[in-house]
């Protein structure tokens, strides 16, 4: 059976003015400008294929899909530890300045999950931020990161109780019956990587 193509995640169905429903993704549009032909319409400029084409949609609309949109993450397990997602508003424009003189990061917040659960939602503070800021098109992006936790750092004595427990499990798998005497023997001529120091490779 020839497989299914899935359908681009930042997919966006739009009500056109004459009542057509259109289909685009958010990736295409370059920019979002009011139409003179109506108040609660908007022209999106779309770049598909090297050719422009222009859509005259209802910009609340549009506005309320592209904030919708989650971030690209893989699906969430039981397992998964608690964790914390920062998102902010940049400026992501990389050859203009923000306009007024703003400063390219208009807002950041971190939202704190619990176990299990996947990346959240814009906060409803981003999003409505990132709608006075002109929303699709204004050279304003929504960025998430997932900020780690820091590493644990371990003890002398940890190490050296997980290094020595290796060993033996590893000697019980392989030779029982000489266990205490092969453990002895690696355990004087690796003093001191089995009493947990740091091992410097040159």
């Amino acid at each position: 059976m020839p497989k299914t193509k899935k359908p681009p995640r930042d997919l966006l169905t739009l009500r056109a003015t004459d009542g057509r429903r259109v289909q685009l993704q958010a990736s295409h549009i370059r920019a979002v400008t009011p139409s003179p032909t109506g108040t609660g319409h908007a022209h999106v400029e779309l770049y598909k294929k090297g050719r422009s084409h222009v859509v005259q949609a209802d910009p609340a609309e549009l506005a309320a899909q592209v904030t919708s949109l989650r971030p690209r993450s893989r699906m969430a397990k039981d397992t998964d530890p608690p964790a914390v997602y920062e998102y902010s508003l940049r400026y992501y424009t990389p050859h203009r300045e923000p306009p007024d003189g703003m400063a390219r990061i208009q807002f950041t917040e971190r939202v704190e999950v619990s176990a299990g659960r996947g990346a959240p939602g814009m906060p409803p503070a981003c999003q409505a931020r990132y709608q006075e800021l002109g929303g699709p098109g204004s050279g304003w992006s929504v960025c998430v990161e997932r900020i780690e936790a820091p590493a644990k750092i371990r003890s002398q004595e940890h190490r050296a109780r997980q290094r020595q427990a290796n060993l033996t499990r590893r000697i019980q798998q392989k030779a029982p019956l000489f266990a205490d005497q092969l453990l002895h023997e690696h355990l004087a001529q690796q003093a001191s990587y089995f009493a947990g120091e740091t091992v410097v490779v040159a």
